[in-house]
């Protein structure tokens, strides 16, 4: 099998996609805008082949692929494992016929009017949405359901550009310079939790977990707030109900899912939407901290071999809790690890480019019991 991975810089969890593919059979090809020289030794012994090129410009991409083909024998899989390359992917899966996704299944799964059709379709609740073109249309939605709203893309990556409006006048400035493509919903009060895992080429899924997020997202985005999220041991069975009609309804294969959810007060899951790919951030890693799994082998022995038999249990719950440096902390890394070292299973400095959304630092801990994470959680980011 000749696999092509597609990103612009390789971050760590690449690497781990690129060593269980190779050891899976698979010949394993990349394009990126990144020098080849900055990749870690190891990610090049992974990697047959890598071309630096203008990953914006699709005739290069194009070429490259063609190139692929012409040296090595059929392209049978193309992946990023990101939502921005998801578009770039599915054009060239159906330029090269390749399996996976193509341009009109991103249609529904990629644009937010496209997922509220599907919820409407298999019964999965949701807020109403409007494509924000018309001001007599607007003006009736918002009589109709009052202020907050929220606007945001209709085609975005999790909250950028997303906005909460509280009055006519906030409306009336955010429309004055809002480009083309944006949507208008009431604003959901509730928890965002999520339905993450992984399907196989027959629409099985193979593993499931879900994490509830600390705070709320536009909140943390905005005024950059400390947050945790973690995964549970127990899952609501109308979660899992709600989430696995999700991922029937946009016929997930061969692929990670990701599906967001407001959990309301009343108890009720509304939709958000669909992620069909590998959830952001650490969340690989926190997922085969639950379970001492290991997905980037699961996913890269399906894919080459059409393995798909996982035998599991959550064994924890595991949180990733960041700091930034802005704040100031009650407690020392120092005291963190002498207070829960034995919790800790992985420490990590972020990057500065990721850590507006990300934080600084970033400590991902776990423990069977869900009240003693917890604890720990706020004792980590408790401030002076």
């Amino acid at each position: 099998m000749n696999f092509v991975f597609i990103s612009p810089h390789f971050p760590p969890s690449f690497y781990h996609f690129c060593v269980e593919l190779k050891n899976a059979g698979a010949n394993v090809l990349a394009i990126g805008d990144a020098p080849g020289t900055e990749f870690r030794p190891e990610l090049l012994g992974c990697i047959t082949e890598y071309c630096q090129l203008d990953m914006h410009d699709y005739e290069i991409v194009y070429r490259t692929i063609a190139y692929f083909a012409n040296k090595y024998g059929r392209i049978d899989r193309i992946d990023s494992h990101n939502e921005y390359w998801l578009a770039l992917e599915a054009q060239i899966r159906q330029d090269f016929n390749i399996y996976g996704q193509k341009p009109e299944d991103l249609l529904l799964n990629q644009s937010k009017t496209g997922m509220k059709k599907v919820f409407k379709q298999f019964g999965i609740p949701a807020a109403e949405a409007l494509l924000i073109e018309h001001p007599d249309e607007l003006h009736d939605f918002v009589s109709r359901y009052g202020f907050p709203f929220i606007v945001k893309p209709d085609r975005g990556v999790g909250a950028s550009y997303t906005y909460k409006v509280k009055n006519e006048q906030q409306l009336n400035d955010l429309l004055r310079d809002l480009p083309h493509g944006f949507i208008i919903e009431p604003f959901v009060d509730g928890t965002t939790v999520t339905f993450d895992g992984l399907v196989d080429k027959d629409g099985k899924i193979m593993y499931y977990s879900s994490f509830e997020l600390s705070d709320n997202v536009l909140d943390i985005l905005n005024e950059k707030r400390d947050m945790f999220y973690y995964y549970k041991r127990d899952i609501d069975p109308n979660l899992e109900a709600a989430g696995r009609a999700m991922v029937k309804g946009f016929n997930v294969r061969e692929r990670f899912f990701h599906c967001e959810f407001f959990k309301r007060p009343d108890g009720s899951y509304w939709a958000i939407e669909i992620n069909v790919r590998v959830p952001g951030g650490f969340s690989i890693d926190m997922l085969n901290y639950v379970s001492d799994v290991n997905l980037f082998k699961i996913w890269a022995e399906l894919v080459v071999q059409n393995r798909n038999f996982l035998s599991y249990s959550r064994k924890y719950n595991v949180s990733n809790v960041s700091r930034r440096d802005q704040n100031t902390y009650k407690h020392t890394h120092k005291d963190i690890m002498s207070q829960f070292g034995d919790m800790v299973v992985q420490y990590t400095r972020i990057p500065e480019a990721f850590a507006a959304a990300m934080g600084n630092d970033t400590y991902i801990i776990r423990h069977p019991d869900k009240d003693t994470l917890l604890k720990a959680c706020q004792y980590i980011n408790e401030k002076v």
